[in-house]
């Protein structure tokens, strides 16, 4: 889907590395890369979406390729990026979308499973990639690197904490490598969307309606009256921004936390 103007070529000779790339933000980002000239490596968990991803991609006419990996599982990321590395010779741009919300839950009632999953899929696999592609890069003098996170990191929400927890911690990642490399030629910034129609946005409010004990419209309707701009975002609101941060012309914004959130 090609909601925004794109720019061809703006990524010609470009590497791009967009995690999560199997449905949502992600594949909005990959299918926008490879429409402005990057060649896309795509990853995700699911194999059956990033081939999805895949194949609208070569619609559009760009160029990708696949890894299925978990984020979580450190071997399985190096042995990635490495794979990588030795097809492509180098990684211009990580995009790190890759993300989870198990589900909305009071504090009381959040399992130790779904703490540690949002967790280790949040922070620590971001950590996990963003590790040796950033010392790619620091030896390229040259990187940019987008954390795809999100309002719930910029401010606390209700029954979200572990959530937000990871959030945060994405957000604190982004800051602090930022200041790290910038001496290195590198950007690292992140983006927080709220509100933007996914997977993730369809569960959240079907949780809501079911503890709610109301229709799925009327909490859907509700959901959206509390964004200022009046609708909801979509994953190219998202996507639109990512590929700035990773031009040129954003070269002397780094670590910052940027909303993508219609005034929120």
């Amino acid at each position: 889907m090609e909601t925004y103007p794109t720019y061809p070529n703006r990524f010609k000779d470009r590497i791009a590395v967009i995690a999560g790339a199997g449905n949502g933000i992600g594949r909005a980002c990959a299918i926008r890369f490879a429409r402005e000239g990057a060649t896309c490596l795509v990853a995700d968990i699911d194999a059956k979406g990033l081939g999805r991803t895949k194949a609208m991609i070569q619609e559009a006419g760009g160029r990708c390729a696949t890894y299925t990996f978990d984020v979580t599982k450190k071997k399985d990321v190096d042995d990635a990026v490495a794979q990588m590395l030795e097809q492509f010779g180098t990684i211009h741009v990580l995009v790190n979308s890759a993300g989870i919300l198990s589900r909305e839950a009071d504090f009381g009632d959040i399992t130790e499973q779904d703490l540690l999953q949002t967790i280790n899929i949040n922070l620590v696999g971001a950590f996990f990639l963003a590790q040796p592609i950033v010392r790619h890069m620091i030896a390229k003098r040259y990187g940019k690197v987008v954390h795809i996170s999100s309002q719930s990191g910029v401010i606390g929400r209700a029954r979200r904490t572990h959530y937000s927890a990871s959030k945060f911690g994405m957000n604190g990642l982004t800051q602090a490598l930022a200041l790290e490399v910038a001496q290195y030629g590198i950007n690292v910034n992140a983006i927080c969307p709220s509100r933007i129609e996914s997977e993730m946005t369809k569960g959240i409010l079907q949780g809501r309606a079911e503890k709610l004990h109301q229709p799925l419209d009327q909490v859907r309707q509700a959901y959206i009256k509390s964004v200022p701009i009046g609708r909801l975002g979509l994953p190219e609101d998202v996507a639109s921004l990512a590929t700035y941060l990773a031009t040129e012309e954003a070269c002397y914004i780094t670590g910052q936390i940027i909303s993508t959130s219609g005034g929120r």
